[in-house]
């Protein structure tokens, strides 16, 4: 089939694959309302999408049968057209299966990072209740959340995903300012989210060499440095920053072993806890014990407290935009990427719920658990595995070898937040919002005949990883740091998902055009809860989370994220160099 004078070729083989050529004769210069491409040759790209939906039922509609053979090299092609579609060449390695895309995605949200916030936001603020009902609470409405994110990604599978939609479905006249902030609460969001694993895995570190030298929370061990642990984390973060820089096949694999680590080692570890304690919890304890420790933190009104005590869940089940992020590496993207999304959240829930049921159930004394001298300090989980090792056999010293699938877990969650990372800021700089676009967007081994494979955002890996370093640094010189920054990556991430939906759910509404994963009419209902949700624990995280407030226990999120928005700002509205004056949006880059 010929295009527009023979600028663009799409046809199939005589076997019947999808077979395209493209010898552009214009340049893209920009995108049209629906985020298509126009310009001198915008109706070439009209008829691809024409005979995009013609030779593929299964298109932008969602309506239609579904795909059926022709294998990944024939799906891989088809997902090229729709990138097209979006003004966009295909630069990535694409290879992922939905497997592997969901595998990223449920790394980013290891449950095992509660490693750190169990005792100090988790139980310290309401007990087992909020433990558990909070992350019950969490998981339902993430879910609802990553529903409408899943139908948005299906719509428009691209790597830019948060900020490419909010210029997509936002209104001519404050589309380019939407997406501008979308993209840097979305980019600044992560690299909060990626220093507090990193910290949170260097913690955990000392933790463990505490217990394994030492006597749990009766001392004796040796404590690390507050510069050791900084020592750690950067060798830690060296060591991510390697691994995400050598090829995708790599990527996918250690991704892949994530997933099936966090399901078959979780599974082991709850049955190992299960088997050791010699005195279980019993479920009324667990789902009903409610204890608001107002000793600790000032806080008396028990709503307050429950709300306080969320935290702990939802910056666990926070960062799933993962699976957007690496949809350009992923084959038949419009369908396995919102599948993997939704169904990473879905098990990190699952196996979530189940882990924590089975630390509540078996931990032989909350007053231990939330002793501040307890691993040093350090790790709530830890000192919970020593307790139980202890109470059987008289020594805790079982526990370290428990130690270990944590911290293989956190390891591989760090590991993958850069990735998804790195590949924000790879999508945002193609599109020149980023100081020093140019840089960040270039891949490695481009220009080579390399394989395709080792085509990776090799200078945007390096650009998050020193950025995320460096909010690392103090938190590991002051504690009540990180609960800024974890509490701030999920006000700035959770905003930066709420700005495409809520324009989905109130300026769009029924104009909208689904991709194959459609929720139909539930779409704009779950948008308006997902919205409120977001508002909710926006707010939420950001009030006082101690009384009477002083300077040594106030909560600085609010400041935190202020001063990310008024950078965003700066960078926009400056006079001179700011992207209001030459910041269109998207910019294609088929040329």
């Amino acid at each position: 089939m010929l295009l527009d004078g023979a600028a663009l070729k799409l046809g199939t083989t005589a076997a019947g694959d999808l077979a395209y050529s493209a010898k552009p004769t214009g340049q893209v210069k920009s995108l049209s309302a629906d985020g298509l491409v126009r310009g001198p040759y915008s109706q070439s790209f009209r008829s691809l999408a024409i005979g995009f939906q013609t030779h593929h039922p299964h298109g932008r509609t969602g309506k239609g049968a579904r795909r059926r053979g022709g294998g990944s090299t024939r799906r891989g092609k088809w997902d090229e057209v729709k990138l097209w579609q979006m003004g966009y060449k295909q630069e990535l390695h694409r290879s992922f299966t939905m497997l592997n895309n969901m595998a990223v995605s449920t790394s980013v949200l290891s449950f095992y990072a509660f490693m750190e916030t169990y005792g100090t936001q988790g139980l310290a603020y309401g007990g087992p209740v909020s433990v558990m009902w909070g992350w019950v609470l969490c998981s339902v409405f993430s879910i609802v959340v990553a529903l409408c994110l899943a139908e948005l990604l299906s719509a428009f599978p691209t790597s830019g995903g948060i900020y490419y939609w909010s210029w997509a479905l936002a209104p001519s006249r404050h589309r380019t300012v939407l997406c501008w902030m979308a993209g840097w609460l979305n980019l600044l969001g992560q690299v909060a989210f990626t220093a507090g694993l990193e910290y949170a895995l260097a913690q955990s570190i000392a933790a463990a060499v505490f217990v394994q030298t030492g006597r749990g929370s009766a001392g004796g061990g040796v404590e690390l440095s507050r510069s050791a642990v900084l020592g750690v984390l950067a060798g830690c973060l060296a060591l991510h920053v390697l691994l995400n820089c050598v090829s995708t096949s790599l990527t996918a694999f250690l991704n892949t072993l994530s997933f099936f680590w966090h399901i078959l080692a979780t599974l082991a570890l709850c049955g190992a806890l299960l088997y050791v304690a010699p005195r279980l919890n019993s479920a009324e304890y667990v789902f009903t014990t409610w204890t608001p420790n107002t000793e600790r933190h000032g806080i008396e009104n028990p709503t307050y407290i429950f709300f306080m005590g969320l935290l702990m869940s939802q910056w666990v089940i926070m960062g799933y935009d993962a699976s957007i992020h690496v949809v350009e590496e992923t084959v038949d993207a419009d369908v396995a990427g919102s599948r993997a999304l939704v169904g990473s959240v879905a098990v990190c829930s699952g196996l979530g719920f189940v882990l924590l049921a089975c630390l509540t159930a078996s931990m032989q004394s909350l007053a231990s658990v939330l002793d501040p001298t307890a691993t040093g300090g350090h790790n709530a989980v830890m000192q919970l595995m020593w307790d139980v090792f202890r109470a059987r056999y008289g020594s805790g010293y079982g526990a370290v070898g428990l130690s270990y699938i944590p911290l293989v877990g956190l390891f591989f969650c760090a590991n993958a937040s850069l990735a998804a990372n790195a590949r924000m800021a790879f999508a945002f700089s193609r599109d020149g919002a980023m100081p020093g676009a140019r840089i960040w967007r270039r891949l490695r081994n481009q220009h080579t005949e390399a394989p395709t494979s080792t085509r990776l955002p090799v200078n945007a890996c390096c650009l998050t990883a020193a950025l995320a370093g460096l909010l690392a640094v103090p938190c590991c010189y002051n504690d009540k740091f990180f609960a800024t920054v974890s509490a701030g990556s999920v006000v700035a991430l959770s905003l930066s998902y709420g700005i495409p939906i809520s324009l989905r759910a109130f300026h769009m509404g029924a104009s909208f055009i689904p991709g194959p994963f459609s929720l139909g009419r539930a779409g704009r209902p779950l948008a308006v809860v997902a919205c409120g949700w977001i508002l909710l624990t926006s707010v939420v995280f950001v009030l006082p989370n101690a009384y009477p407030v002083t300077a040594g226990n106030a909560n600085y999120t609010a400041a935190l994220v202020a001063a990310v928005l008024a950078l965003a700002a700066v960078l926009f509205y400056a006079p001179g160099f700011g992207g209001r004056a030459w910041f269109t949006g998207p910019a294609p880059n088929m040329d």
